[in-house]
């Protein structure tokens, strides 16, 4: 033997070796063929069954582009016996589940969406109040401290803020203000109290028409005009006496009650009196029967109902 030939039978035997046994796959040759007449014994007997996903399908090793096409086949069919054994009805609901399924995930996914804008925006406007990237807790609160402290201390004049320094910058707020109103240049104890006082007792005598305020004068004026306009009221010259404003309003009411029934139904009043009068001036009949006022404002809304017959006939003969 040379050794060309020799290569030639190491080669051969090399490619017998990569060639998988057929012994390997009859078993599962076997039970495929098994199952599928099992399958075609079941078809009469229970109802068709369909695979949940593609990947279910995938399990099933192929052999070949017959099988593949087979299997195809089948879950075609099955799809459409499946579509075939829906009613509308149970096809409208499916689709209702699904638009609300659709719905529910948008709704999920919007409202996460506002959520993490809301968040990200939170976070800009600490990085911008902050003056740093990352947050931590507590933070806020130190800002808006070292801030205010670094308010009080420019009021103050100071570099640094010191423990009491707000409080004696808030009263020497008060003291400029204090002098802005008295026209001082130096506040001094009672400075306000006084000023304030001064400016009441001014305006007082103002409303009093006087001078310079006296004590009780506020006191005097306001009763005077309330017995001034008392005067005007009941008519009455002398001086004010209790009871001339109820005794005023009695002798007024009397007055219309007489002007607006008569001199004698005045004097003869019974309580309802003027409501059957306000009824009478309203529907024009002296008596009061049940249905005059609805009567009247139908009659004010539509119109007087018109006669027919004889007497409209003779009333166009006249015209």
């Amino acid at each position: 033997m040379t050794i060309t030939q020799a290569i030639v039978v190491l080669q051969l035997v090399g490619l017998a070796c990569y060639i998988p046994s057929t012994e390997s796959f009859s078993p599962i040759i076997s039970n495929r063929h098994h199952s599928r007449i099992i399958t075609d014994k079941a078809i009469f007997s229970a109802p068709p069954y369909t695979f949940l996903s593609s990947r279910s399908r995938s399990l099933t090793p192929r052999f070949s582009s017959e099988t593949e096409n087979e299997e195809k086949e089948e879950s075609e069919s099955e799809s459409k016996e499946s579509t075939k054994s829906l009613t509308p009805e149970e096809e409208e609901k499916v689709g209702n589940l699904v638009a609300d399924d659709e719905w529910a995930g948008l709704s999920m996914e919007l409202a996460e969406l506002v959520r993490v804008a809301v968040i990200e925006d939170i976070k800009k406007n600490t990085r911008d109040f902050l003056d740093k990237d990352d947050y931590k807790v507590g933070d806020i609160s130190k800002e808006i401290d070292s801030r205010v402290k670094d308010e009080v201390a420019n009021l103050r004049g100071k570099d640094e803020y010191e423990l009491g320094d707000l409080t004696l910058a808030l009263d020497e707020l008060s003291k400029d203000l204090t002098c802005e109103l008295t026209g001082k240049e130096e506040y001094e104890f009672g400075d306000l109290s006084i000023e304030i006082d001064k400016r009441i007792k001014e305006k007082v005598a103002d409303f009093c028409d006087k001078e310079e305020y006296e004590f009780g004068d506020l006191s005097i004026e306001i009763d005077r005009r309330v017995k001034d306009r008392v005067k005007e009221f009941t008519g009455k010259e002398g001086e004010y006496e209790f009871g001339d404003i109820s005794r005023e309003i009695n002798n007024r009411r009397k007055a219309w009650v007489a002007d607006f029934l008569g001199k004698e139904a005045a004097d003869n009043y019974e309580f309802g009196d003027i409501t059957k009068k306000a009824i009478s001036n309203f529907t024009g009949k002296e008596d009061y029967e049940f249905g005059d006022v609805t009567k009247k404002l139908l009659g004010n809304v539509f119109g007087k109902r018109k006669k027919g017959g004889a007497d409209a006939g003779d009333a166009k003969i006249d015209k």
